[in-house]
């Protein structure tokens, strides 16, 4: 179980999170109180959507007006590169003075860095983020496929080795097969990694994963406010996805 301000995750039902994908600063903050009206338990701020992401001030003041617009919600923040799904790419030395610049300021409460952008960055920034008390998304993304489960087992050991809070799966299935095969996954973990884990199959074909965690055990599902704000295809609404999990864990 994960404390991140007043939300536990990892215990108790699946946590809905919601991405802010604005371009400006104003359409982030905007995004944000929807976020708030709609219900959601965090926001996730992908920043690699905004268009000033270079200018570390502006970023840094974006962070502030957001904190207060969310009125205590936690806030997630993430870079997600080109390769995972993302918006854009950085080079290792402007992911890495992002990183270093929002966790040293302390104006976010978990990050997520990309399983595969640790060894880049280097360890020891995963330990600069712990030394901040910020946990630590460690993620995964395919947008082509579902790799076979000792392929997923193998990424999940390599997020709690390099450290991760949560490790985070976001898979793409080419058949419900590959559906039922990373829900199945996912409840049998416990056995291989002691961590929370956010497991998703993306698309049309994988909603169903966004709303199992009550009998998986995912921690977190991601909803959108609108189809518009959507970070990953299959994204349901927050309060759709609210009423569902709620009907589900009674």
């Amino acid at each position: 179980m994960i404390q991140v301000k007043n939300l536990q995750i990892g215990t108790g039902r699946p946590k809905v999170c919601t991405p802010l994908t604005g371009v400006t600063q104003e359409e982030i903050l905007s995004e944000a109180r929807l976020a708030r009206e709609a219900g959601a338990d965090l926001v996730e701020w992908r920043v690699d959507f905004y268009q000033e992401i270079l200018q570390l001030e502006k970023v840094l003041e974006t962070l502030v007006l957001l904190q207060h617009e969310l009125q205590g919600l936690p806030l997630l923040f993430t870079f997600r590169t080109l390769a995972e799904g993302g918006k854009r790419d950085l080079s290792i030395r402007e992911y890495h003075d992002l990183y270093e610049t929002v966790v040293t300021e302390k104006l976010v409460d978990m990050v997520d860095i990309e399983l595969f952008q640790i060894e880049s960055l280097g360890r020891g920034m995963i330990g600069r983020i712990k030394d901040h008390h910020i946990p630590i998304i460690i993620s995964n993304h395919e947008f082509e496929e579902t790799p076979a489960d000792p392929v997923l087992l193998y990424r999940l050991n390599m997020m709690e080795h390099f450290g991760a809070s949560i490790g985070k799966l976001a898979m793409m299935p080419q058949t419900e097969q590959d559906v039922f095969r990373l829900l199945e996954l996912t409840k049998r973990a416990s056995a291989f990694v002691s961590i929370p884990l956010i497991t998703v199959s993306m698309g049309e074909m994988g909603k169903l994963s966004r709303v199992a965690g009550c009998l998986t055990g995912s921690a977190v599902t991601f909803g959108a406010t609108s189809k518009a704000t959507a970070s990953a295809p299959g994204q349901i609404p927050v309060k759709e996805l609210q009423q569902i999990i709620k009907s589900l864990a009674e």
